[in-house]
């Protein structure tokens, strides 16, 4: 991470993280609202990158950093259901799939060097931070998708927006913790 000025961070985006959005859905199999099975992986990884640094969070911001990933974390569990269920609404219960589901989270748990020993304390909100940058370009990628395929119904758009602007949010907060770590 390079110090940019006082009060910004350069942050790098993993362009290649072993599994792309493009393969995630091709994964699907042609299912019906297979991107929202792809957004909806993704909150899942979220949602287990948070907890998991909610827990090991440790050190002089150690209270800070244990509410701002519990925060985190909590968020991410309403919008888990209400993209599954807008999937199997739209799609079918084939869109949340266990077994591909737990498979792709495990790509993507790998894909981000996360399965080796648990990141210093001061790593945590960089890598969640990258994670959550990463949805937003997700976010994207399903929009688009969505688009091409002429199923990007109102709804859809709506709730995708909502969560990009939930996750802006988020965003904005790990900056401010990671540029507080960067001086």
């Amino acid at each position: 991470m390079k110090k940019v000025n006082e009060n910004a961070v350069l942050i790098t985006v993993e362009p290649n993280l072993g599994i792309s959005f493009e393969n995630m859905l091709a994964e699907w199999g042609g299912t019906l609202y297979g991107q929202l099975s792809v957004v909806l992986v993704y909150l899942k990884f979220l949602s287990f990158v948070h907890q998991n640094h909610h827990w090991t969070s440790s050190g002089d911001p150690y209270y800070g950093d244990h509410l701002l990933f519990e925060r985190l974390y909590n968020s991410v569990t309403g919008e888990i259901d209400t993209v599954a269920e807008k999937a199997i609404g739209l799609g079918c219960s084939t869109n949340v799939n266990l077994a591909l589901m737990t498979q792709q989270l495990h790509k993507l748990v790998t894909g981000y060097g996360m399965t080796a020993t648990i990141p210093q304390s001061s790593d945590l909100a960089r890598r969640s931070l990258m994670a959550e940058m990463n949805f937003l370009k997700v976010i994207d990628f399903a929009i688009e998708s969505l688009e091409e395929c002429g199923l990007l119904t109102n709804g859809v758009d709506n709730m995708l927006q909502d969560l990009a602007d939930s996750h802006e949010k988020s965003v904005y907060l790990l900056k401010q913790r990671c540029s507080k770590s960067a001086i």
